[in-house]
């Protein structure tokens, strides 16, 4: 993750680069769409929009220049080698696991956590059913809003408060699951829109 002084700089160089004087709210914003972003790839992502940008980029342009997206394809074969190997690891003896809410929306519309876990493994691997309609159904989904995803963390065969319960969240490619906010207050809600922004911004970078 950037250092904000860091990135204030670079942000404020790029500015001074296009003769756009940034807003406090703007700042944020940006900081907000890319502070997850480390100081070489931020710096890397100036550099390229002071070479080839004729504008102020915006804050997507930016991340593009270090985090292109992927192919729907190679995404969804991506989040089933997550899914498979999850399967193999945990089972279904856990109280939950998280894969963030778009993988999470396609296992529930295969039937849930536990039906992927009870599966043979004819359904599961290759030419298997399961991992075509798993590819099928995240290529019909990636493109919806994450709002409007079932995304909720998938449940196990252990209640939530068990004593041991296990609760799991399993990164995809190297994208951590971020940590869900509920907001109780001012300060609350805004951390929470914090992090649902973030987890927008790694949805359209995993795409």
């Amino acid at each position: 993750m950037t250092n904000r002084e860091v990135f204030v700089t670079a942000l404020a160089m790029l500015g001074a680069g296009f003769d756009r004087k940034l807003t406090a709210p703007a700042i944020e914003l940006y900081w907000l769409a890319l502070g997850d972003l480390t100081e070489d790839e931020m710096k890397q992502s100036v550099a390229r929009a002071a070479l080839e940008c004729r504008f102020m980029p915006a804050p997507s342009e930016l991340r593009a220049f270090v985090k292109p997206k992927a192919d729907p394809a190679t995404a969804a074969v991506l989040a089933w080698q997550a899914v498979r190997k999850a399967i193999d690891k945990y089972d279904w003896n856990i109280g939950s696991i998280d894969f963030g809410s778009l993988v999470n929306a396609v296992v529930r519309n295969l039937g849930g956590w536990d039906t992927l876990c009870k599966a043979t493994l004819l359904e599961l691997d290759n030419p298997g059913w399961l991992r075509k309609r798993f590819e099928e159904v995240y290529g019909l989904l990636a493109s919806t809003n994450s709002e409007s995803l079932n995304g909720e963390p998938l449940g196990g065969a252990l209640p939530p408060l068990y004593v041991g319960a296990k609760h799991v969240a399993v990164s995809i490619d190297g994208q951590p699951v971020a940590k869900r906010i509920e907001a109780k207050g001012a300060n609350d809600a805004r951390a929470s829109i914090q992090v649902h922004i973030r987890n927008l911004a790694d949805e359209k970078a995993a795409e």
